[in-house]
């Protein structure tokens, strides 16, 4: 009989699994009102973390024999004894960006089981596993798993820590955004502001996924050409206008860009109807409002359908000749989601959280009738906080000294760390507001929402470099 090869990839395949397991349980949970389905969900986000760790332990494991190999080649020497460990540990499984999405999902579902079980707040869990699988789906459909040595930059100690609390610490961040939205629910906001707010973030994102005034004068939503090269997904890049440098090439998605610019439309018309009847408190969504914030939301789930269809389709694009003959590499190109698998994240949140909001609009009882009192929702949001703050703080820190190591400096205004710098200045503004002020219970929830965008903008958005290229670069393959 043959032997079975457990790899890494093996557990992550039993995590993701889990996890579903664990998330369609809470659904249950919520519908069927059975308390002891959540004690099942909660038993398998726990198996999955499980083996989500072994998971990762194995990675390390694959990934200490991977450097081991590549410095004995360099150097033509057989390592053994302190030096053979110390080449060994120093690559731990988060180095690279697939590594870091499954290492981020893990830390997710870290904060919101100690969360669970301390505050027992199931639509917590629901919405946290719901981001820990995205992470996952990321990881394992879109981004290269293979494991190659360090980058000297990343070959320091300084991995260790810096990475485990920046994970954690944004995870913490990710979780008190969560449940300061379920605060505001359960606190009665107004369902007018609470629908004008989701608009307001839909038109952002959307205007950010557009490229910013790109989408107007255009009309274009614009995805990276992809080439599948000997099973691989290739982007496809061009000669810079600036020099010899090869930049990334994107093109239009037939029709998505008009219903970018339509959901936006409907975004803007409903923002002006609920701002105009912000201080009413409705029982329910109805009326010309209703029919807005759905007629945005049925837009925007056609914006994913598009989005997804052209990913799945394969159809051939073919750019102007011009364009075309300065590609590489050569045709056939087409769509893929290695090529806006961020986007495809993005739209994905997005949709959770119009669709969560549009439920509360019409059933808003229901939902505040399944989450605890607002005072243990606003209490689990400042712990949440304080995690967020302690390990951004040491972040910070330990980013300095590992970039005095790496480059030179302890700071040098790289965007990454400029990014990090405000996702903690947010959280300052928090408990500083909160402690100082009595900002207690909507403004500082509101803070605590505004730090899961911050978060994104910070984590990805300057990482992958949608505003800024920097010296963290690397993170991106």
């Amino acid at each position: 009989m043959g032997s079975t090869t457990f790899t890494s990839m093996t557990f992550f395949n039993v995590t993701a699994a889990a996890y579903f397991l664990a998330l369609f349980t809470y659904l249950g949970t919520i519908i069927t009102k059975r308390n002891n389905w959540r004690y099942l969900a909660i038993l398998m986000a726990a198996v999955g973390f499980l083996s989500q760790a072994t998971g990762l332990t194995l990675r390390w494991y694959e990934a200490g024999l991977v450097e081991v190999a590549a410095y004995e080649r360099a150097e033509g020497v057989t390592l053994a004894g302190w030096k053979w460990f110390s080449i060994f540990a120093q690559h731990p499984p988060w180095s690279n960006l697939y590594e870091i999405m499954v290492f981020m999902s893990y830390g997710l579902v870290l904060v919101l089981l100690v969360f669970e079980v301390k505050f027992s707040i199931q639509l917590v869990g629901l919405f946290g596993l719901t981001i820990a699988l995205t992470a996952l789906g990321l990881a394992s459909l879109t981004i290269d798993p293979t494991i190659k040595p360090l980058v000297p930059a990343l070959q320091s100690w300084w991995i260790m820590i810096h990475v485990i609390s920046s994970v954690i610490g944004y995870s913490a961040g990710t979780t008190a955004a969560m449940m300061a939205m379920l605060f505001l629910v359960k606190d009665r906001v107004s369902l007018h502001k609470l629908a004008l707010g989701m608009l307001s973030i839909t038109l952002g994102v959307l205007f950010v996924q557009g490229r910013g005034l790109t989408l107007f004068y255009t009309g274009d939503y614009k995805a990276r050409l992809m080439r599948d090269v000997g099973g691989e997904w290739v982007g496809v890049v061009r000669p810079s206008d600036l020099g010899g440098d090869m930049k990334p090439f994107h093109f239009g998605m037939p029709g998505v860009g008009i219903l970018m610019l339509l959901a936006m439309a409907l975004c803007v018309a409903g923002m002006v109807w609920f701002y105009q009847r912000r201080s009413e408190e409705p029982a329910t969504l109805e009326g010309a409002g209703k029919a807005l914030y759905f007629a945005a939301f049925a837009v925007t789930t056609a914006v994913l359908a598009g989005v997804l269809y052209h990913d799945f389709s394969g159809t051939l694009i073919n750019p102007p000749a011009e364009i075309a003959s300065k590609l590489m590499p050569p045709a056939p190109w087409r769509f893929h989601f290695s090529g806006n698998q961020w986007d495809m994240a993005l739209f994905f949140i997005l949709w959770v959280g119009m669709l969560f909001v549009g439920i509360v609009g019409v059933k808003p009882e229901a939902v505040r009738n399944l989450l605890p009192e607002g005072k243990k929702l606003d209490r689990a949001t400042y712990n949440a906080v304080m995690v967020a703050f302690t390990l951004v703080a040491v972040v910070l820190v330990t980013g300095a000294l590992w970039a005095h190591y790496a480059w030179g400096r302890y700071w040098g205004w790289d965007p990454k760390e400029t990014g990090a710098l405000v996702i903690w200045l947010v959280y300052a503004i928090y408990l500083h507001a909160r402690i100082t002020y009595g900002w207690v219970g909507r403004p500082s929830a509101l803070i605590a929402v505004l730090g899961f965008f911050v978060i994104l903008a910070g984590f990805l958005g300057v990482n992958l470099g949608w505003f800024a290229d920097g010296l963290h670069s690397y993170g991106s393959g």
